[in-house]
């Protein structure tokens, strides 16, 4: 189902959490760089030699304070970030006792394949939904929703299980958690340096009044730019990770279940009841992200459709069309332009 196969797809997510390890240093202070450039040019007026100058001198004083503070960071988020999902989630730990049944099938699946059995968790609402969290073994995590679990059956109920549980089984977890501290910091440097300019007095020099505020927008516009560049490359960095993970996903909870024919129902069912109420970070994690706006260039999850159409492809699955995904007004249209009669051969149409 996918162009490559499992290990190779493991192994790809295993060097691209590494490469967000190794960059995400160097881009701060990239970004740390280009804020002490600012701060020479626009705010102590200096030329441009002399505002080089400035900041590669200043930079390796800057070094040691900033990556011991993107360090703090990101070890506060690496060991806390399940904490900070429960919290934008309201996830609540459960049971075996509590929810014996989702806990059966967890452990089923999990017994069957050798697999040291996660977390489970559950977020009380009606939406149906469900996502994998955690980097390592110790902490790895299965989060449910209510509605999920309430309106699916014991079969559609553990192919989603089993998408979760192949997620972490092919580290897709570790490097989405891995992408979001990463975008995080980023985001979050470049706004703090771009701010912390913007509340400098700039000097009062020989310059005219207009020429002052001639700076002061330029200033202005560099430091939108550098925002604008922070946020495009956290978008770059979430967007870059492949939608080939869902695919695979849904593969490896058919080879768990050995029934294809429950995880297409369970993805007819979802569809559209799947908007998560949580960060954007959290739904990428999601079993479903539905689409934004008028194109999926920025999905960061495969149309539902798709999913299906694989599932029948490539793994022998039966489309329920009593359960089938609600078409869109512009889809219905479409279909119905697409099947109006033709007029007779040799009669011609109205004139335009």
């Amino acid at each position: 189902m996918g162009a490559y196969g499992l290990k190779t797809h493991i192994w790809n997510n295993n060097f691209k959490s590494l490469a967000l390890l190794v960059l995400f240093p160097v881009l701060i202070l990239g970004i740390m760089y280009a804020g002490l450039l600012l701060y020479a040019g626009y705010v102590e007026g200096r030329s441009a030699q002399a505002g080089f100058a400035f900041a590669t001198g200043a930079l390796p004083t800057a070094i040691p304070a900033t990556l011991a503070g993107v360090g703090a960071w990101f070890g506060i988020a690496f060991m806390g970030h399940q904490a900070m999902i429960d919290v934008a989630t309201k996830s609540k730990s459960v049971s075996k006792s509590q929810e014996p049944r989702a806990y059966k099938l967890l452990e089923a699946l999990c017994i069957s394949r050798g697999i040291t059995t996660p977390r489970l968790k559950i977020i009380d609402t009606d939406v149906m939904n469900a996502f994998a969290s955690g980097i390592r073994e110790k902490n790895y995590t299965i989060t449910l929703t209510r509605g999920l679990m309430d309106s699916l059956d014991d079969e559609e109920l553990e192919a989603v299980i089993g998408h979760e549980l192949s997620h972490i089984r092919n580290k897709d977890v570790r490097l989405l958690i891995i992408a979001i501290i990463f975008v995080g910091i980023i985001s979050f440097v470049g706004e703090s340096v771009v701010r912390g300019l913007m509340r400098t007095n700039m000097p009062r020099t020989n310059r005219s009044r207009r020429g002052g505020e001639v700076n002061a927008a330029v200033l202005v516009g560099i430091g939108i730019a550098i925002i604008a560049i922070s946020y495009a490359l956290a978008m770059l960095v979430r967007f870059a990770l492949s939608r080939k993970r869902e695919y695979l996903a849904d593969a490896g909870a058919v080879e768990l279940t050995k029934n294809p024919d429950a995880m297409i129902r369970a993805l007819q069912k979802i569809s559209g009841r799947a908007k998560l109420d949580a960060p954007a970070e959290v739904r990428e994690m999601a079993f479903e992200n539905p689409r934004v706006g008028l194109t999926g260039m920025f999905a960061t999850h495969p149309p539902i459709e798709k999913r299906i159409a694989a599932l029948v492809k490539f793994a022998g699955g039966r489309e329920d069309s009593q359960s089938r995904p609600k078409r869109t007004p512009r889809a219905d249209k479409t279909e119905k332009s697409q099947t109006r009669r033709r007029p007779p051969i040799g009669r011609r149409g109205p004139r335009l």
